[in-house]
C-alpha cells in the first residue's frame, strides 16, 4: 500500500520549513494534550501553546508563511495560526461537540508519529523493559495453572516479546556503531569522555546491555522457555484445544490455519532463542569492545598529541587532509616524510596485515665442541675436597657430639646450607669403616606439617649405647 494513501501528502511539510523548530515544539505540545485528556477542547490546546511557546512565538518572524496580519499582530494570533496550520496539514482534525464547542481529534497515524517524535526528543535513558523475563514468566504461569486460552495467549505474547527483543538488540547494535562514528569527529578530550560515560555508558550500557547480562538474561531463561514451548508443541490434544481457542479469537481463517500459525510461532521462538547469543549478543559484545578500545586510544591520543612525535604527525596529517591545496605543502615536507598521494581506493588502501616471508633452507651450522679446562676442573675438585672432605665431615660431626658420646637428629641446629649438606654427607659416610661415627635410625618423628621423618642417633664409632 502506498504510504501517502494513509497519511496526507503535506503532513511533514511544517517540519521542512524554516520554522521547523517551532512546529516541532508545537507537535510535542499536541502530544502532551493528547496524552493528558480523552477529549481535547480547542481552547485547551490554544492555552497550552501560548504558555509553552510564548518566547518562540514572539521571536519568530513567520517569513514566507500564509499568516494573516491580524494573526501576526500578537502572540494569541500566532498561536491561532499554529492550530490552523497543523490542522490544515493533517496532524489533527476538528469536530463540534454536543455543547457546540470545538474539539481536537488525533487520527491513528498522527498519534503514532507524535509518540515517535516524543520518544526521539526524550533524552532520558530507557529503563524497565524485560522482554525475556516477561516471556518466561507468562509461559511458566500458563503452563502450571493456566487454561487453554491462557496458553494460547501466552504463545502469541511470547512471539510479540521475542520480536520486540530482536528489534531492541538490532537497535543496540546500530546505536553502538552510531557512537563509534560520533567519536571520530570529536577533537577534545572532554567531549570523548562525556560521550563515553554520560552518553554511551548511561544510554546503552546501563539501559540495555547490563540488563541483558543480569536481570533479563537470555542464557538464564532460554532453556525454561524452550522446554515449555517444546512440551506444548508435542502435546497434540493441547495443541488442538489451543487452535480452537485461537480460531474463536479470529486469529486465523480456519482451525488448521490457527494450528499451523501456533506451531510456526512456537518453532520460531525456539529457533530465535537458540541462536540469539551467537547472532546478536556476541556481535554486540564485539562492537562494545571495539568502541571501548577506540575510546581509550582516542583519549590517549588527544591527551598526548602535543607532547610526542605521533601527536605532531597527527596534527600535520590532519591539516593536510583539510587543505584542498596541500600539494605545495607535501612537496616541502617530502624530504622529511615519505608521503604519497592516494589515487584510488581498494581493500588494501587503508591498512593490511604484513605477511611474513617464506623461510628458506640454509646449510647447517656446525657446533664446535670445546674441550674441558683441566685447570678449572682441578680447582673445583680441590675446593670440594677441602670444604666437604672426609676429614671435614668427621670434624663437623665430632663438633656435634662434643664431650658426649651421642646425640639425636632433633637436637641438631641446621642453621645454614653448609650444616644441611654436612648432615647429608655424614649419613653417606656412616657406613665407611674409616668413619669416626655411625648413625642409626631409631624410629619416626611426627612433625608439625604432618610428615613422618626418621629420628637418627649419631655416636662415636665402636661405642656402645
Amino acid at each position: 500500500m502506498n504510504l501517502f494513501e494513509i497519511i496526507p501528502s503535506d503532513l511533514f511539510s511544517p517540519l521542512a520549513s524554516p520554522q521547523r523548530k517551532l512546529y516541532a515544539d508545537a507537535l510535542d505540545v499536541l502530544y502532551t494534550a493528547y496524552r493528558e485528556a480523552l477529549k481535547i477542547p480547542e481552547n485547551t490546546l490554544y492555552s497550552m501553546l501560548r504558555n509553552a511557546l510564548e518566547h518562540q512565538l514572539a521571536e519568530t518572524s513567520f517569513e514566507g508563511e500564509d499568516i494573516d496580519e491580524e494573526e501576526l499582530r500578537d502572540i494569541s494570533g500566532r498561536a491561532r495560526f499554529l492550530i490552523r496550520k497543523l490542522c490544515a496539514k493533517g496532524w489533527f482534525e476538528k469536530e463540534r461537540g454536543e455543547d457546540f464547542e470545538e474539539y481536537i481529534t488525533v487520527p491513528g497515524y498522527s498519534s503514532r508519529i507524535l509518540e515517535l517524535l516524543h520518544q526521539l526528543r526524550d533524552d532520558r535513558p530507557a529503563r524497565g523493559y524485560s522482554y525475556v523475563f516477561g516471556t518466561y514468566s507468562t509461559l511458566k504461569v500458563a503452563n502450571e495453572s493456566g487454561t487453554v486460552y491462557d496458553k494460547m495467549a501466552a504463545v502469541y505474547g511470547a512471539y510479540d516479546n521475542t520480536q520486540a527483543l530482536i528489534n531492541l538488540l538490532q537497535m543496540v547494535y546500530h546505536n553502538v556503531k552510531h557512537y563509534f562514528q560520533m567519536q571520530i569527529d570529536m577533537q577534545e578530550v572532554n567531549e570523548v569522555l562525556s560521550s563515553h560515560f554520560d552518553g554511551f555508558g548511561q544510554k546503552v550500557i546501563e539501559a540495555y546491555i547490563r540488563p541483558l547480562k543480569i536481570k533479563d538474561s537470555i542464557p538464564k531463561y532460554r532453556i525454561p522457555i524452550q522446554s515449555v514451548l517444546r512440551s506444548w508443541a508435542e502435546d497434540d490434544d493441547l495443541l488442538l484445544a489451543m487452535s480452537n481457542a485461537a480460531f474463536q479469537e479470529k486469529r486465523g481463517e480456519s482451525l488448521e490455519a490457527c494450528r499451523a500459525d501456533l506451531l510456526r510461532k512456537i518453532f520460531w521462538i525456539e529457533d530465535r532463542y537458540e541462536n540469539m547469543e551467537q547472532e546478536y549478543l556476541d556481535e554486540i559484545d564485539i562492537q562494545v569492545r571495539r568502541y571501548t578500545r577506540a575510546a581509550t586510544q582516542k583519549v590517549e591520543n588527544l591527551t598526548n598529541r602535543d607532547q610526542n612525535v605521533r601527536g605532531d604527525l597527527n596534527v600535520l596529517l590532519t591539516a593536510l587532509s583539510r587543505n584542498r591545496r596541500s600539494g605545495e605543502l607535501v612537496d616541502q615536507i617530502q624530504d622529511g616524510f615519505q608521503l604519497y598521494q592516494q589515487g584510488f581506493l581498494s581493500e588494501k588502501s587503508l591498512w593490511y596485515r604484513k605477511r611474513p616471508g617464506k623461510r628458506t633452507k640454509n646449510a647447517p651450522v656446525p657446533i664446535e665442541e670445546t674441550a674441558p679446562n683441566e685447570e678449572l676442573r682441578a680447582q673445583a675438585e680441590q675446593l670440594l675436597h677441602s670444604e666437604y672432605g672426609r676429614a671435614a665431615i668427621a670434624a663437623y660431626v665430632m663438633d656435634w657430639l662434643g664431650s658426649g658420646g651421642s646425640c639425636f637428629s632433633k637436637d641438631l641446629g641446621l642453621r645454614d646450607d653448609k650444616a644441611y649438606i654436612m648432615s647429608l654427607l655424614a649419613v653417606l659416610t656412616s657406613g665407611d669403616k674409616n668413619a669416626a661415627h655411625e648413625i642409626r635410625e631409631l624410629g619416626g618423628l611426627f612433625s608439625e606439617n604432618g610428615y613422618t621423618i626418621p629420628q637418627m642417633e649419631i655416636r662415636r664409632k665402636g661405642e656402645k649405647k
